[in-house]
């Protein structure tokens, strides 16, 4: 059995210490707009970068008559030059190398596996 005592201690009166949710923003906010600028030019800044060593890497894509030249020179002459033509007049361009069906590939006139093959992962190197 429990004791009461009375009369029950009043409550401590409140104290004027600063609540750990209550704090003075009055410096904080007036710091906003500088911060603001220099975070978005801080991220345009190593976007532009990102962009640039982006386009450094990227080589940019011959001509569909020199990129044919060009493997010709490597894997024999006439191999891949004997599909100009046909490339020029379906608008064929390097990047499309990569993206064509064995289907498309063989209504163009190349039947040859190996081409096929050589033509998509050569054209892999300008995406």
């Amino acid at each position: 059995m429990y004791h009461l005592s009375y009369p029950l201690p009043l409550p401590l009166p409140l104290q004027s210490t600063p609540s750990p949710l209550s704090y003075n923003y009055s410096n904080y906010n007036s710091d906003i707009p500088n911060r603001s600028l220099s975070l978005s030019l801080t991220l345009d800044h190593s976007l532009f970068l990102q962009i640039s060593d982006y386009n450094l890497l990227r080589k940019v894509a011959p001509s569909i008559k020199v990129f044919l030249k060009d493997l010709d020179k490597e894997f024999g002459d006439g191999k891949f030059t004997c599909y100009l033509s046909i490339f020029e007049e379906q608008e064929i361009h390097v990047s499309h190398l990569t993206i064509l069906s064995d289907s498309e590939y063989i209504l163009m006139s190349v039947t040859v596996i190996e081409h096929r093959q050589i033509l998509h992962d050569e054209a892999k190197e300008y995406k």
